[in-house]
């Protein structure tokens, strides 16, 4: 069970394709969080709440759905229209090797936070971030940027006061900047051998906060990274997830949209690799394949 959180626009979708890639569909299947929506886009505007509001979502079929989902078994969720603003349908969701749950409350509660065997938060720079909402609001929901750029204004205290603090019970934490990303590993995650990330355009740090066994680490790339020195990066983490995990190289990560169409960041690509590798390891820890 992987919790992929964040804020809207903050890249989940793309960061989950990315991890579908790598594992195959045949292994993975993916939950979205905004099917649990107590309340549809006219409901919450006649009562002045945003969609960051606890009080527009349905943690109680949310909290049972995803626990049988964990336990194994096929689940039938809500389906929400973003275009409509409102629940249009219900899809059968059945259990599979790799569970992916991305949405802005994966964290929310004591009985999801159980759930999770791997949990991702992902925090793009605030100048960034408007830049991907508003692209993926006017080219695929049909917003205008004004409305887009007025809505998120309106929900800045709901997302500090309710999303943001998730990102505390998330194991890895991704950092999105003009300049690169940083992957922030938690101190309550067993270390892994980094040395393959050595580069002229990666950093490793390791930060003893005393929050747990093991110190935090931080990795760096830079958004220049070369495509040489990205694939040889990426080849190494490849061969740390292993042939079993990712029988054949993936052959669209780091894919993303762009003004122009779709494009490729190897920061990105770097960092979906290094997140299936974690999950991989959890996963053959899960299954015996090797010990804990």
């Amino acid at each position: 069970m992987v919790a992929v959180g964040g804020d809207s626009g903050s890249g989940k979708a793309t960061l989950c394709a990315g991890l579908r890639e790598i594992f195959g569909d045949d292994r993975c299947t993916e939950v979205r969080l905004d099917g649990y929506f107590g309340l549809n886009r006219a409901q919450r505007y006649a009562v002045g709440i945003t969609a960051l509001d606890p009080r527009a979502h349905d943690f109680a079929a949310m909290d049972e759905d995803l626990t049988r989902l964990a336990h194994g078994s096929t689940i039938t969720k809500p389906v929400y229209n973003h275009q409509l603003g409102a629940i249009s349908s219900l899809e059968s969701v059945e259990p599979r090797e790799i569970v992916l749950v991305q949405g802005l409350f994966p964290l929310y509660t004591s009985v999801l936070r159980a759930l999770f065997d791997v949990s991702v938060w992902l925090e793009p720079d605030p100048e960034l971030k408007l830049a991907w909402t508003i692209r993926r609001d006017v080219a695929e929901r049909g917003y205008r940027e004004e409305q887009v750029r007025a809505e998120l204004q309106r929900r800045r205290h709901d997302y500090e006061t309710f999303i943001a603090p998730q990102a505390a019970h998330a194991d890895i934490r991704v950092s999105f900047g003009r300049t690169g990303v940083t992957f922030h590993k938690s101190a309550r995650l067993a270390p892994l051998d980094y040395r393959e990330f050595t580069s002229a355009s990666t950093r490793i740090r390791l930060i003893d906060d005393r929050a747990g066994r093991y110190p935090r680490s931080i990795i760096e790339v830079d958004a220049n990274i070369s495509e040489r020195a990205a694939r040889s990066i990426s080849d190494a983490i490849l061969k740390g997830i292993g042939a079993r995990n990712a029988p054949s190289r993936p052959v669209r990560l780091g894919t993303h949209a762009d003004d122009d169409g779709p494009a490729v960041s190897w920061p990105l690509a770097i960092t979906q690799l290094l997140i299936a590798r974690r999950i991989a390891l959890v996963a053959d820890q899960l299954s015996g394949a090797i010990a804990v």
